[in-house]
């Protein structure tokens, strides 16, 4: 199965392009510089203190600087984001409604097909927050030290166990991916959140799990656990001594996850590349970049048209994934 790499393409573009994604705002069309001219609402579909949260509210305060309006940032959780995207779309398209997202975002309608809208027509993603890398880890009672004796290992074993923070999540997703890519039988263990899946592979009562980065290196650098490969193309900058999965052994691999921010369908075209351009400003203040950095994300940073490229890419590769393997919200 094709992958397409994704981090790649956001580690050279973040830098070497970062001029042209940026764009003074002072360029922005005429009809979006009386935008904004009131408080903006940002709906975060998951609750408070999680990453989703987190991302936001650190961006959102220098957004709402640069622009010289508040952004107030209310937490939306409730039915794999339905709430908050429903009440995004019930909203005037004015722009004074935002909402935050993902690299899946535009696959909703697949994975929960009880939503009453169409995430890939009725959702704009406008502009990426920041990249949170995915790791392997396996419990220190798996016998095996990297991913080539891994493989061995639950090939010798079939259907071993792998959690993750809940099924039809990204990490779900990796999983099916790298099961797929690998040649693995493997099965999914939904929980609800990061943290019991990791309070069991550390208890030595789940072998593997499939979690953020920040999570799990702290966990490991004190020898609670093995994390056995990052899932992006490329080494992560807050770890860049663990290993991809793809040159650990399964060539190709390439699972990326990021934040973003969205509108409703039919906000004009003006204020949507002024919130662009405004974001990615705010991507290269130093406080920002640094406050991300420890919450153990990793600023991102593109063109638009890049961007969409992007999510062109995640679409094409996971929706036969996600169809072939019948995975849905709470399933």
């Amino acid at each position: 199965m094709p992958t397409h790499d994704v981090t790649a393409v956001l580690k050279r573009r973040t830098f070497i392009h970062f001029a042209a994604a940026l764009g003074p705002a002072s360029t922005a069309p005429a009809l979006a510089l009386g935008y904004p001219a009131r408080p903006i609402r940002l709906l975060v579909p998951y609750t408070a203190g999680g990453g989703t949260d987190l991302a936001a509210r650190i961006v959102m305060r220098k957004l709402g600087e640069q622009l010289g309006q508040p952004i107030v940032v209310e937490n939306k959780p409730g039915a794999g984001g339905a709430l908050a995207y429903t009440e995004l779309l019930r909203s005037k398209p004015d722009g004074y409604t935002l909402a935050t997202g993902s690299g899946i975002t535009s696959l909703l309608s697949l994975l929960n097909s009880k939503l009453p809208f169409d995430a890939a027509t009725d959702l704009v993603q406008v502009a990426p927050l920041a990249s949170v890398p995915i790791v392997l880890i396996a419990n220190n009672k798996v016998p095996a030290q990297n991913m080539a004796e891994l493989i061995s290992h639950v090939k010798q074993n079939p259907g071993m166990s792998y959690g993750t923070p809940g099924p039809a999540t990204p990490q779900h997703l990796a999983g099916v991916l790298l099961a797929s890519m690998a040649g693995l039988q493997m099965t999914h263990v939904g929980y609800r959140g990061t943290a019991p899946a990791v309070q069991d592979v550390i208890g030595g009562h789940l072998p593997l799990a499939i979690i953020g980065l920040s999570t799990a290196i702290q966990f490991a650098r004190s020898g609670q656990l093995k994390v056995m490969g990052v899932g992006s193309a490329k080494r992560s900058e807050l770890a860049p001594e663990i290993p991809t999965l793809a040159e650990a052994g399964v060539k190709g691999y390439d699972a990326s996850y990021w934040y973003d921010i969205c509108v409703a369908k039919g906000v004009p075209k003006a204020v949507v590349q002024r919130l662009h351009a405004e974001v990615t400003q705010a991507l290269q203040d130093t406080e920002v970049r640094t406050a991300l950095t420890a919450a153990g994300m990793e600023p991102m940073a593109v063109s638009q048209d890049e961007y969409q490229r992007m999510l062109q890419a995640e679409r094409v590769k996971w929706d036969p994934i996600i169809r072939s393997n019948h995975i849905q919200m709470g399933s």
